[in-house]
């Protein structure tokens, strides 16, 4: 089966790193598959391999095409009238649908909400090819926050997809209202042979996007303040609120507590979750939390905000710790909870190694071919 798989960009972060994923595990399995930078930057973050086609039939963005986005945004606000994205990114629609009629495809999987928009555009232009509308967020989010401005293009190219691609079950009960081919597949582990760790170390991992609203680093930094003072969190990531995140952490004096360590390649972050002893999620929402499957891989306990991805992961808090409604004190509750005793640490190891087995690569990768193959 020839595949094209499309994101917005192949940089840092956890769409990028499963999209090249599952794109190396279906190469591995026969498939031809393509990856297209949708963005026309080309910058690969994660090992893709020799195998897998990156085509640059993608322009970037014209300077002109990023004020029109900021003035239709501006117009949104006042009236409300959902845009197009067309308006937005037409230059790259147009460069994607010659690329892909010129390679017939057997199946297009585009990632998250923006080229999902585009369906209805790319099936005027192609009606006979599939296309599988892959969310990587969860539908509230998507509905209320990251669509809302072309609101109308999003619902549309859900309906107009072959198939609708989620992460959670609560997802897929919200996505088959609109479109009934809906199906749940988890993102696999992308953490290649993960150390053991043996939770001896004074280390609380954090890893993600540092976006303060996303990933609640303003929660993170009051949890800092109130956790046990030999222990330290260690933050993994990059991201646009980095200079924000910085002085807060500067204004609260917790530059020896909360330490930054920028992003990491693969050998480097499975190290660092071998020298963790407690990995936390201060998030808002999360569409899954790719960090916290591979964590547990690693056989680190997990404590996380009660949202629908780390729920969903957890399965309840079966394995796993939720704090609901973004109780910072009852996290710092738990994590002083595990810091102090050892014993509670490993018994959460346990169910974090026993729960990783679910995401393993194999299972998922065979998972995607029988959908696929389905569709």
């Amino acid at each position: 089966m020839k595949i094209c798989i499309t994101n917005m960009g192949f940089g840092l972060g956890g769409v990028e790193r499963v999209a090249i994923q599952i794109a190396n595990s279906l190469c591995e399995k026969g498939e031809d598959v393509t990856l297209v930078d949708f963005s026309g930057e080309y910058d690969f973050f994660y090992h893709v391999q020799d195998k897998v086609n990156i085509p640059k039939d993608i322009r970037s963005r014209k300077f002109s095409r990023k004020l029109i986005k900021k003035a239709l945004y501006f117009k949104y606000r006042v009236n409300k009238n959902p845009i197009s994205i067309l308006d937005i990114y037409k230059e790259q629609i147009l460069d994607l649908i010659n690329h892909l009629q010129k390679n017939s495809y057997d199946l297009l999987i585009l990632c998250q909400n923006t080229l999902t928009a585009i369906i209805p555009t790319i099936k005027k232009s192609i009606p006979e090819l599939k296309i599988v509308a892959w969310q990587h967020n969860s539908y509230d989010v998507y509905l209320n926050n990251y669509c809302k401005e072309f609101i109308t293009d999003y619902k549309r190219g859900l309906e107009l997809a072959d198939s609708v691609v989620c992460l959670t079950n609560a997802d897929l009960t919200n996505f088959k209202q609109i479109n009934s081919n809906s199906k749940r597949i988890y993102n696999p582990l992308t953490l290649n042979n993960p150390k053991l760790s043996k939770l001896d170390k004074k280390n609380i991992i954090f890893v993600g996007r540092l976006s303060m609203e996303q990933k609640g680093l303003d929660y993170l930094v009051k949890i800092a303040k109130l956790i046990n003072s030999e222990w330290k969190i260690i933050v993994v990531g990059k991201g646009n609120d980095e200079k924000n995140f910085r002085t807060l952490i500067k204004n609260h004096q917790l530059e020896k507590k909360i330490i930054l360590k920028g992003p990491l390649h693969h050998d480097e972050l499975r190290n660092l979750y071998a020298e963790g002893s407690i990995f936390i999620s201060t998030s808002r929402w999360e569409g899954f939390g790719l960090v916290i499957t591979e964590a547990m891989a690693s056989g680190l306990p997990i404590v996380s905000f009660d949202n629908f991805g780390p729920k969903e992961i957890l399965l309840e808090g079966e394995f796993g710790v939720l704090v609901k409604k973004y109780n910072v004190e009852k996290f710092k509750d738990y994590i002083n909870e595990l810091t102090n005793d050892i014993s509670k640490r490993k018994e959460l190891q346990y169910k974090s190694l026993i729960r990783a087995k679910d995401f393993a690569i194999d299972n998922i990768i065979n998972e995607w071919l029988e959908h696929l193959y389905s569709i």
